[in-house]
């Protein structure tokens, strides 16, 4: 030992001599000898000083570094109390560092040789002081030093002068002076690891962005070192508060600067310059916290294998406890050091890979969103190839939608990844963990257990192809989960139309077809998964038996208890290492199918190239929609006059929209050039909003000015629609603007254009969809006056009145120019306005009065801006949205999972399931009992027949693997049956609602639970329910087990159980409600992702508006990081509560053993330790388990929640159709409707049944075989009138007779079968054009067939193939079409994209004509269908449905609203209504001679002479 005592006794090692040494040595010469000599010799190397001085050397030579090389430019000073010194924790840690200095002065004065310690503490004392300086860099760099040396110089003297006491024959005491210096070293080391950090501002590290909130800090920033990473504490006013009231989002910790979105896309985009896949950019956007996980894991896998060594090492005490040269109170220190150290690894390595699953969805879903916004929208064929496998027929794929299958990628797929963290897990953890749990049985068992080992190895190539085999039905599920949710998204969009036309059984059979298609690889998914699972397990239990019966029949060996019990607990360990990799197996094999989806789309992205800035005009141009579109605008030279108003016409088809659409490079230029200022103002003929008040949508994040505003929305005419507003423009316009009309969509969106500052302004034929007078007002008080001075608009118009009245004036045809005119110098004039434009009768008198009421309630209205001040902000209504959408989901029951059981198929089912978790169970529990059997035989002499005791115990094992294999399946089966039952429930109760239920929700809150919450009740939900089931059967049969062996532990048993169910009581409430908050903050992500792909040309015409719509973006992140990072951090708050006390109940449990040695067999000791040390982890997992069950069930409650939602009308509400009743009138006649007429008797009618009236006692009467017409100014009421016929509406007063039948009397289905409506916006869905005309494919094709060609004739219906003949003008044409259609115009097999993206906007309303034609209905309604057609087109469709009128008899009865007059001017009979009412009613003749409403009407379309012409005519 002379070589440790360098120095002799300057450095003082007299008080343990080599003479002890020896005595030690002789006296344990045969048994202790081995184990101890390291202790002595480690002692003595402690206490020779060289590690003290290395520490101290090497802290004083970085700080020097440091203070050399930082700079003094600039010292910071604290910006907040955060930044601070924190007073009382200072005085206590110096005064100790003191006090333990002068300790350890005098133990080196009194004994000699501490002056190493002396010169360390001296160090930190002075290190300690000087950190005092007014300097945050340098205080944190000082405070770091002192704690580590501290820290070190504990460790090194716990060594020096604790560790021999583990010796059993060591008697030295330690003097008085060293006991005081370690107890004030210790005390000021946890001062240290308890004292709160003082906050670092980020500034230091980042140089911050202007549009990141305000730098104050988090919880987790500034809480201790102790609370960060071992006790959560800084959770613990969250928990209280939740347990006590439901939390909201503002509750929450506050969100770190180094997790702020901005920052994190700053991150992934300069990794993804450098990586080539998306895994490598993960890998250099993250490498901190893979490394940090990494070793987190190793170490949580190796210390894992302290409890087993230490329960090894007790149970050799407890056989032989005059034997044992080590105290027993080591093992028993190690039995809690081992789990806790293990705990406290475990979870930092959750704590920080949620973390990063947190960055990482945070950061690709920016990215995606801005690779969405600087990109041109993917083609149908790539999008094909991202979902589908080479194997894929594409006969077989489901086409999808963009939004859908970019949401699907947002949501399901960054999920997907974000999931896969655990390879880090499999690869660090358990190949750690599963190496040193080998190396012991090898150590216990010698060459048997390598016979074991090699077994296992040979075997586990079979999981590895079942796992292969995984990834393939994974990729086919994702494929087919795309498509489900595509096809969802776009039938919830469109539902007013299936709802029009009674298609919501058939819709519902084209979603459960998929969706059983879905299932069908969700099973066989499951299954592969079970096989996989019981595989994993098997393998080390059966090589388990073979150990046993290796070591016992041919090795002639004992099985004693410390050998048995310790190599099950091994094999344990490695059968859940294995298990623990196959079950992650799935989610990085899916996480694998994720990053190839991701890399091809960022792959076959095509950026915008954006033209050239200079004045707007095109040069020798050829643009296409798509590289594959076989339609092109060529040639096309046009210079647009800056300054002034330039007018695009053409058919419908001809390329209007393209053009448009080309000036903002949303199309292909193949050829010539292009140039156009930066900021556009688009509006689209197809209105885009955003789901946000009117206000909001016409500034579009523009500043406010009262007078621009109150000029704008005047010359747009909405101060009367904002009279039918309570809240005026604060009026959320709802998705897709559904609050509004369609004329009101339009003139919102064109206020939008017109307050913007664009110098250029783009408007595509935002007139169809007004009336005459309002077209009027509009021409006159936005192009007429100085509104638009100075900017040069583009204008698409059918109007032929505003041509001559344009600067320029271009007409396109098939592509090409076909004429340009300039009038230089023209000035535009009002058509024909008189002051008694907006007369008395176009004012409700209703509205005015909710407008009188608002104006006395909230303060003066100025243009429907109210001046009180209590307009929230978008970030204070984020907020409210979000908590407000957690709070209405409502509380979920504890016992929910009973009522999700009973979908599982019928209650025996669910009883048998939970027969499988308590048999299981048992079969488990037996396994160890056998073995203390068979172990305590060996005690007895009683072990002779070795193959009784072998053969019962791998009967036992073969039992646990059969009934384990059986409960996974009863789950998964019960789970199967019951997704399928809710998933087909949730969809026809959301076909089934009433459509003022989707004014208040949103589709993409609904698509959201269709998405992720229906994934989680197919995947996580039956897997949870088992795992809480089998680990509370397997709690309570454990506990029982111990208590029967170790009555006395029931005691801290039950202690520990109690404390654990309040820790979960307290966590559970707390975490399902920010449970409620991750979900409720995740919808508005959905939205926006989905509002902003629907708008792109609008938000991308705009200068920066893509950076403003990221920046909200952003917010939107903040708060669901917010909520993310709390739900993850409550778990680690309360594992590391439950696993201390646990770990304390096996302490307690080896405590009791030990006070029993010698008077309880070994064997049922060692079971009934075995168990114990598993109780931590079984009470940790219970308590975790039944709050992911409940988290999980939040699923489940929020899909059963829209599930349950009130149908439109209940199944029994009305009699069948022939049903016996004394009623002859409740019934309907199977032959109705005979003819088409309609009567209303003083009908008034409401939305709302609390609502303003909308009509009032109209009296009218539709004769059968008549055309009839309905005018009158925007929101009059005309729509509503054609709605009240199909039900939308509450008939308040009157009845509304159709074929002499009160339409209330009958189903809303049987009514709407029988009627059609031509809607104002064609709605087309995925598919081809027989799947659009006849959804339920009822009607015979050759009825379909006759009326597309009854169409055929038609302007602007050709589809040809050819380039140079038209086709798609309009929109985006996907080149899959068959070669059959060469030249031979629409026909039943043409594909239809979502929402007929390849067809014109003039032939989708064909095609709706068609749909209308098919089915022969007696009442046709047309409302506003040719609003935006060409006349040319106009009257095609008109003189197709005289023709439809004339040949099939005088029965059929035509109602149109119209604002064309052109268009009905030829009908029998017009209705001219007014705020609610009618005015005027009579032929078109009589009211132009009453030179009344209607005459005033003529007078302002522009087209008088026309009109007038044409009634001569007729006359």
């Amino acid at each position: 030992m002379n070589q440790f005592n360098v120095g002799g006794n300057d450095w003082g090692s007299a008080a343990l001599h080599t003479e002890t040494f020896f005595v030690i040595k002789s006296g344990h010469e045969n048994d202790s000898s081995p184990d101890l000599r390291w202790v002595h010799d480690l002692s003595h190397f402690a206490k020779a000083g060289y590690l003290q001085l290395t520490v101290v050397v090497a802290s004083f030579l970085i700080v020097i570094r440091h203070l050399v090389h930082r700079s003094y430019s600039k010292l910071t000073r604290p910006e907040n109390n955060a930044s601070t010194i924190s007073l009382p924790f200072e005085i206590c840690a110096q005064s100790l560092r003191a006090a333990s200095l002068a300790f350890m002065v005098v133990a080196a004065v009194k004994e000699g040789g501490k002056w190493s310690n002396v010169t360390a503490l001296v160090y930190t004392f002075v290190l300690g002081l000087l950190r005092l300086a007014n300097d945050i860099e340098w205080r944190h760099v000082a405070l770091h030093h002192v704690n580590f040396v501290l820290a070190a110089l504990l460790l090194i003297v716990a060594i020096a002068e604790l560790l021999p006491y583990t010796d059993a024959d060591h008697q030295q005491s330690l003097s008085p002076a060293m006991i005081c210096s370690i107890s004030t070293l210790a005390a000021a080391v946890f001062v240290a690891l308890v004292t709160r950090r003082e906050w670092i501002p980020p500034s230091l590290d980042l140089d911050f962005s202007d549009k990141i909130p305000a730098r104050e800090p988090s919880p987790e920033e500034t809480c201790s070192w102790l609370e960060y990473y071992v006790t959560y504490e800084w959770l613990t006013p969250l928990m209280f508060r939740g347990m006590r009231r439901q939390v909201t989002l503002d509750e929450l910790p506050r969100l770190p600067w180094y997790d702020e979105p901005l920052l994190l896309l700053a991150r992934i985009r300069n990794a993804r310059r450098e990586a080539k896949t998306t895994l490598w950019t993960l890998v250099r956007f993250l490498p901190t916290e893979l490394v940090t996980m990494a070793c987190w894991i190793t170490l949580c896998f190796t210390l894992e294998m302290i409890s087993p060594y230490a329960m090894y090492r007790l149970l050799g005490y407890l056989s032989n406890p005059e034997g044992s040269s080590f105290r027993p109170w080591v093992w028993l220190l190690l039995l809690f050091v081992g789990p806790v150290s293990r705990s406290v690894c475990f979870q930092q390595y959750i704590f920080t890979s949620t973390r990063l699953v947190v960055r990482v969805r945070a950061a690709l879903t920016q990215e995606l969103y801005y690779k969405a916004m600087g990109s041109m929208e993917l083609d149908d064929e790539v999008f094909a190839e991202i979902a589908a496998t080479e194997k894929d027929s594409k006969k077989d794929q489901q086409a999808t939608t963009s939004t859908g299958r970019l949401a699907n990628l947002m949501g399901a797929d960054v999920d997907t990844v974000t999931r896969g963290r655990d390879i880090v897990l499999v690869g660090f953890g358990v190949t750690s963990g599963s190496i040193v749990s080998l190396i012991g049985l090898y150590k216990l068992l010698d060459w048997s257990a390598l016979v074991g080992i090699v077994t296992m190895l040979l075997l586990s190539p079979l999981p590895v192809l079942i796992g292969r085999r995984m990834v393939g039905i994974q990729r086919d599920m994702k494929r087919i989960q795309d498509s489900r949710i595509s096809v969802i998204s776009e039938y919830l969009t469109s539902i007013r139309a299936i709802k029009y036309f009674a298609w919501e059984d058939a819709i519902i059979q084209k979603v459960n077809e998929i969706r059983f298609k879905e299932q069908k690889k969700i099973w066989g998914l499951n299954m592969l998964f079970i096989a996989l699972g019981q595989l994993t397990e098997s393998i080390p239990t059966l090589s388990l038996v073979l150990i046993f019966t290796l070591h016992v029949v041919v090795r002639k060996q004992p099985l004693t208890a410390d050998v048995a019990f310790t190599s099950i607990t091994l094999v344990r360990t490695l059968r859940r290492n294995l298990s623990m990799a196959t079950g992650m197996s799935r989610a990085i094999t899916a996480a694998g199918v994720s990053l190839k989806r991701l890399d091809r789309y960022y792959n076959n992205v095509t950026p915008l190239s954006p033209h050239p800035v200079g004045p707007l005009q095109t040069n020798n141009a050829t643009f296409r929609r798509s590289k594959k579109a076989p339609f092109a605008l060529q040639d096309i030279s046009i210079d647009f006059v800056e300054g002034g108003l330039n007018v695009v016409m053409g058919q419908s088809g001809s390329g209007k929209s393209t053009l448009l659409m080309s000036i903002l490079g949303e199309t292909i230029k193949e050829e010539g050039s292009v140039t156009c200022p930066k900021d556009i103002a688009y509006a689209s003929q197809s209105p885009w909003l955003q789901n946000e008040t009117i206000r909001d949508n016409i500034l579009f994040n523009s500043d406010f000015e009262q007078v621009r505003y109150d000029r704008v929305i005047n010359a747009c005419g909405l101060p009367i629609d904002f009279n039918e507003f309570p809240e005026r423009d604060g009026t959320e316009v709802g998705e897709n603007g559904a609050s509004l009309s369609g004329g009101q969509k339009s003139r919102v969106a064109l206020a939008r254009a017109l307050y913007s500052k664009a110098s250029v302004i783009l408007l595509d034929d935002i007139f169809s969809a007004l009336d005459s007078k309002t077209s009027a007002l509009l021409w006159e008080e936005a192009f007429c006056g100085d509104l638009l001075k100075g900017r040069t608009v583009v204008l698409v118009t059918q109007l032929p009145w505003i041509a001559p009245q344009a600067d320029l004036s271009v007409t396109l045809e098939n592509g090409l120019v076909k004429d340009v005119q300039r009038n230089l110098g023209i000035v535009r004039k009002s058509v024909t306005l008189s002051e008694v434009l907006v007369d008395d009768g176009n004012v409700d008198a209703t509205a005015e009065t909710a407008a009188t009421h608002t104006s006395g309630t909230n303060g003066a209205v100025v243009n429907g801006a109210a001046t009180n001040g209590n307009i929230k902000s978008a970030e204070d209504k984020r907020r409210d949205e979000v908590t407000q959408e957690a709070l209405k989901t409502g509380p979920t029951a504890r016992l929910q999972f009973f009522q999700y059981m009973r979908l599982f198929g019928n209650p025996f089912y669910a009883m048998l399931a939970l027969a499988m978790s308590a048999l299981s169970t048992a079969s488990f529990v037996g396994t160890g009992l056998w073995i203390a059997v068979w172990v305590d035989a060996y005690g007895k002499d009683d072990a002779y027949d070795v193959a009784f005791y072998l053969g019962i115990y791998a009967a036992w094992s073969l039992a646990d693997i059969f009934f384990s294999g059986l409960t996974y399946v009863a789950y998964e089966n019960g789970g199967w049956f019951a997704a399928r039952t809710l998933h087909n429930t949730f969809m026809k109760a959301v076909m089934s609602v009433s459509l003022s239920w989707y004014k208040t929700t949103p589709v993409g809150r609904v698509v959201n639970r269709f998405s992720r919450d229906m994934d989680s009740i197919d995947t996580s939900l039956p897997g949870m329910l088992r795992m809480c089931l089998e680990m509370f059967t397997r709690l309570c049969f454990q506990i029982v087990a111990v208590g029967s062996v170790l009555p006395i532990f029931m005691l801290p048993a039950a202690a520990c159980c109690v404390a654990g169910i309040l820790a979960g009581e307290l966590y559970t409430r707390t975490a399902v409600a920010i449970k409620r908050l991750v979900s409720s903050s995740q919808s508005p992500l959905f939205a926006q992702f989905a509002d902003s792909l629907a708008g792109l040309p609008v938000i991308r015409a705009r200068a920066n508006m893509p950076q403003i719509f990221g920046g909200q973006l952003a917010d939107k992140l903040r708060a669901f990081e917010k909520a993310s990072e709390a739900q993850f951090n409550v778990n680690r708050w309360v594992a590391l509560k439950v696993d201390m006390m646990t770990t304390l109940v096996t302490v307690a449990a080896g405590a009791i053993a030990v006070s029993k040695a010698g008077t309880v067999a070994a064997g049922l000791v060692g079971f009934s330790l075995t168990n114990a040390t598993n109780l931590s982890q079984l009470i940790l997992l219970l308590v975790r388990a039944g709050n992911e069950l409940e988290v999980e069930l939040q699923s489940y409650h929020r899909v059963r929640e829209y599930a349950a939602v009130e149908p439109e009308e209940k199944p029994d509400e009305y009699k069948k159709v022939g049903e016996y009743s004394d009623n002859p009138e409740s019934t309907v006649p199977e032959n109705w409707p005979a003819t088409g007429e309609v009567e209303f008797r003083n009908v008034t009618i409401k939305y709302d049944v609390g609502g303003p009236e909308i009509l009032k006692d109209i009296n009218l009467k539709f004769a059968a075989g008549e055309r009839v017409a309905i005018v009158g100014r925007t929101g009059s009421g005309k729509s509503t009138l054609v709605l009240s016929l199909l039900r939308f509406t509450n008939i308040v007063s009157g009845q509304i007779l159709f074929n002499g039948i009160d339409i209330t009397s009958m189903p809303r289905r049987r009514l709407r079968e029988a009627l059609t409506v031509i809607p104002q916006e064609a709605v087309l869905f995925n598919g081809d054009v027989e799947s659009n005309l006849d959804p339920t494919g009822q009607i015979p094709k050759e009825a379909i067939d006759k009326a597309l060609q009854y169409c055929s004739g038609i302007a602007s219906f050709q589809y040809h193939q050819n380039e140079d003949r038209a086709q798609n003008g309009d929109v985006h044409h996907a080149a899959d079409s068959d070669e059959s259609l060469t030249d031979i115009g629409i026909t039943l097999s043409t594909p239809v994209k979502p929402k007929g993206e390849n067809f014109s906007h003039g032939q989708r309303q064909v095609l709706s004509l068609c749909r209308a034609l098919v089915r022969k209905s007696k009442l046709m309604l047309l409302d506003e269908a040719t609003a935006s057609m060409d006349y040319e087109t106009d009257q095609g469709i008109q003189e197709v449905l005289r023709k439809e009128l004339n040949e099939h008899g005088k029965d059929r009865t035509l109602v149109t609203i119209a604002h064309r007059l052109k268009t009905i001017i030829d009908y029998d009979r017009v209705v001219v209504l007014s705020a609610g009412s009618v005015l005027e009613m009579g032929s078109p003749k009589e009211l132009y001679d009453a030179k009344g409403h209607f005459y005033d009407m003529m007078k302002h379309s522009g087209e008088l002479e026309d009109l007038e012409r044409f009634l001569d005519t007729k006359a």
